[in-house]
């Protein structure tokens, strides 16, 4: 055999070989496709969920958050109260709210209705607590208790124009004496200067009285200490207790929230609060955050009240007659058109 014959030959041996290894290959895949493994899980049907009723699909469905959506959609303006909040809000006797708030947010819940062209909005009043999470839950669209705002309050809730010159103030009785009501007022005669570092003799040997455990009364002794004055602190635990002091000559001062002061000197007309504000502390009405539309109708509607003559008898069977400083602050809150 000549080596061409030779050569042929192998190479068709391997021609052969090469076929038959690519034969079996492509059987064994082929077995691998239709043959499975030995043992492997059969996949689990799929489990098709229920449709929901129309009745549960209600029950899950999330209210409209902004405020406005949501009277709309309902029909009803909610509006909350604290019950303690005198003179602000609070609860009578048949047990409906009442206050200087409570009458406020009487008079823009009108507003409303006619902004909204809703004139059968119903109006809800709910009960809440201290803090904000009824406002912040979406229970209630306004707070009318008149809160202060301060920038705490601001981190839970967003508030209205103000609605009340708050701070601390001073209570006297009428027949106090004209030298101790003109230096609490800070008020020298023209002709005797007050001189700085001067201690007024009108404010030694006095009996001074705030709430026990607020910052009012850790004031006084502040500024007593400051003032080096010969004088008393007798803390009260209520209102109540602090203006009976004051009636029966056990203190000679009350200093406290001007708007529980004001309410006080209502019914007990020998007692008179001075125009002064120690400290300065604007009260609002509480709404969610991040609400600006609802807000805008809020204060729109509030500048409106502030504008009606009706106004003043309003703040006046709360609080007494308007002081100039009063009238400035309402002045000055109201937003322009």
């Amino acid at each position: 055999m000549n080596k061409s014959a030779s050569a042929n030959g192998r190479r068709s041996e391997l021609s052969i070989a090469f076929a038959m290894a690519f034969v079996g290959v492509c059987a064994m895949a082929a077995l691998a496709v239709v043959v499975p493994a030995q043992g492997a899980p059969k996949p689990a049907p799929a489990v098709v969920a229920p449709a929901p009723t129309p009745a549960e699909s209600a029950a899950v469905a999330t209210p409209p958050v902004a405020a406005l959506d949501r009277i709309r959609s309902t029909g009803k303006l909610v509006l909350g109260y604290r019950a303690g909040a005198t003179p602000m809000s609070s609860r009578d006797a048949s047990g409906q709210p009442e206050g200087y708030s409570v009458a406020l947010c009487g008079k823009l819940a009108d507003a409303l209705k006619r902004d909204l062209s809703m004139p059968s909005l119903a109006v809800e009043w709910v009960a809440v607590g201290d803090g904000y999470a009824e406002v912040e839950q979406h229970k209630v669209d306004l707070v009318c208790a008149a809160d202060e705002v301060t920038l705490a309050h601001r981190a839970r809730a967003s508030f209205s124009i103000p609605v009340f010159p708050g701070g601390i103030s001073a209570l006297v009785r009428t027949d106090a004496s004209n030298a101790l009501q003109r230096t609490l007022e800070e008020r020298p005669p023209a002709y005797q200067p007050l001189w700085r570092g001067t201690i007024p003799t009108a404010l030694q040997g006095r009996t001074y009285s705030a709430i026990g455990g607020t910052a009012a009364i850790d004031a006084l002794r502040a500024r007593i200490a400051k003032m080096k004055l010969t004088a008393s602190v007798a803390p009260v635990n209520s209102y109540d207790a602090g203006v009976e002091a004051v009636l029966q000559r056990h203190s000679d001062v009350l200093f406290g929230d001007r708007a529980q002061l004001l309410e006080a000197v209502k019914r007990n007309p020998d007692l008179r609060v001075l125009s002064r504000r120690y400290t300065f502390a604007a009260s609002a009405l509480a709404l969610s955050r991040n609400d600006d539309d609802f807000r805008l109708a809020v204060d729109r509607a509030l500048t409106e009240v502030y504008e009606d003559p009706q106004f003043g008898a309003l703040y006046t069977a709360t609080f007494g007659a308007f002081d100039a400083d009063v009238v400035s602050f309402f002045r000055s809150v109201g937003v322009p058109k």
